[in-house]
């Protein structure tokens, strides 16, 4: 059942759910999870603001924000792999448009152009991230833990190694 297919009181019902599914969850828990996702400080913070944005709907007070928020990270849990894809997508569409409307005098007239293949190439990236999604479900969750486990190892090394550069 599509959400256009609701009816109101399902509607209602759904919207309770999940806010419940956002009283269980506390604000510090969220925030943890944001600072564990090593994401910059200033997007956590912003985040992090964005739960306390309430709307009164009925006679209920509902906390969308917080779900709204739940619900990205739910997205993000189970796509590791689109979002990292839409991620470097960006980045490489990014550069190829800079650098077409960087050419010198046609790259004013190349500007759309240069638009619209930022945005192909952000679209491929993100479909490229979502069929390993379908293929390797799971996969996304082992990455980031060696990814952890790695990135852990290596601060230990560069704490010993400068530690000893240190003290000698």
């Amino acid at each position: 059942m599509n959400n256009k297919d609701l009816s109101p009181a399902q509607a209602n019902l759904k919207m309770s759910l999940w806010q419940v599914d956002a009283n269980s969850m506390t604000s510090s828990d969220i925030y943890v999870w944001l600072n564990d996702s090593e994401l910059p400080p200033e997007v956590t913070i912003r985040l992090h603001e964005l739960m306390t944005y309430t709307k009164k709907v009925g006679k209920k007070f509902f906390d969308i924000g917080k779900i709204v928020l739940i619900k990205i990270i739910e997205f993000v849990k189970a796509h590791p792999f689109l979002i990292v894809g839409a991620g470097i997508g960006v980045a490489v569409g990014a550069a190829v448009a800079a650098l077409i409307t960087s050419i010198p005098i046609l790259g004013q007239f190349l500007a759309p152009v240069a638009m619209a293949l930022g945005i192909t190439i952000t679209a491929v990236g993100a479909l490229a991230g979502h069929r390993l999604d379908k293929s390797f479900q799971g996969v996304g969750e082992d990455l980031f833990e060696i990814a952890q486990q790695f990135f852990q190892l290596l601060a230990e090394v560069f704490n010993t190694v400068f530690r000893e550069v240190a003290i000698a």
